[in-house]
């Protein structure tokens, strides 16, 4: 069926039987939306489902059509996000932790408390650089807010104890003991052991197993650890060539589970290459960029 309008398509998905939402609203003007959105902000404490924002979408189909997507998102559509709801609480411990790319990110450990319906006990602290800035003592108090209502980040420090310890960032790789540098930003601080920081390993191999990428099924990074350690998987070429067979003789694993794992990293050898290509963890190479960088590599074939 062919639908002029979004707001066709809602009321015929009703008139179906189709759950819709009935704060959906259509408007004149971007004055109106905006107005709405501080209605529903308004609301959001009363609704018997958690929201952080809303969402504003042209309504012309052709519009839609016309401009297009970004990754997964509408060009036609902007989300519009309510002020996070913010709490206080005592810095009880910085740990680090390494990515995939071999960032360094330092994380606050809390008094618990609750926020926007979880308990907190944890904070990002965001990149070294932040850390630094806030000289942070064992004991401070800061404020704390979900980022998107998701991930719990420090916001600020509000009540120093500089009498007490104070946190200082490490030179060693916490996992493996290597080397810390710093980008070339001075924002974050790096692990130069690529090779053969289990951290790095393992965040690589678990970004490219991961559905957007390779969707290869039945890799958790409890597995991709397992096989690391037992059998020296480093690097995405090793995924394509793991020991089936040993893998039968470890705990936890029957002929089924490894047979659908087998058949999951075949059916990954024909994987799209702007895919493999964002799969390598490359610093700032994501989904899109790799679609770009493929398509100017091969636009004369």
């Amino acid at each position: 069926m062919q639908f002029t309008t979004h707001q066709e398509e809602l009321e015929y998905l009703e008139k179906l039987g189709f759950p819709t939402n009935p704060l959906n609203k259509k408007v004149s003007n971007l004055e109106q939306a905006w107005e709405y959105a501080k209605e529903i902000e308004i609301q959001k404490e009363s609704l018997p489902y958690p929201i952080d924002g809303l969402v504003i979408k042209v309504n012309s189909n052709e519009i839609l059509e016309k401009t297009g997507v970004v990754g997964k998102t509408n060009r036609a559509w902007s989300a519009v996000k309510f002020k996070a709801d913010e709490v206080s609480t005592k810095l009880l411990g910085v740990t680090w932790q390494v990515g995939r790319t071999g960032r360094v990110t330092p994380v606050a450990e809390l008094e618990a408390v609750e926020l926007a319906g979880t308990t907190v006990k944890r904070a990002t602290l965001h990149n070294f650089k932040e850390f630094t800035e806030l000289e942070l003592h064992h004991g401070d108090f800061l404020i704390i807010r979900k980022a998107g209502e998701i991930i719990p980040e420090v916001v600020q420090k509000v009540l120093s104890q500089d009498n007490q310890e104070k946190f200082v960032a490490p030179t060693q790789c916490p996992v493996c003991g290597s080397f810390l540098g710093k980008s070339a930003t001075e924002i974050d601080l790096i692990c130069t052991n690529q090779i053969d920081c289990k951290a790095q390993v393992v965040g690589r191999l678990s970004y490219f197993s991961k559905r957007h990428i390779a969707n290869i099924k039945g890799l958790s990074e409890k597995q991709l650890e397992k096989f690391y350690h037992e059998f020296g998987v480093k690097d995405v070429t090793d995924l394509y060539d793991l020991p089936y067979e040993k893998i039968l003789e470890l705990e936890g694993y029957k002929s089924k589970s490894v047979e659908n794992l087998k058949t999951s990293i075949e059916e990954a050898r024909s994987i799209p290459a702007h895919k493999f290509l964002a799969g390598l963890s490359i610093e700032g190479v994501g989904p899109e960029v790799a679609k770009l960088i493929v398509k100017e590599v091969f636009k004369d074939t």
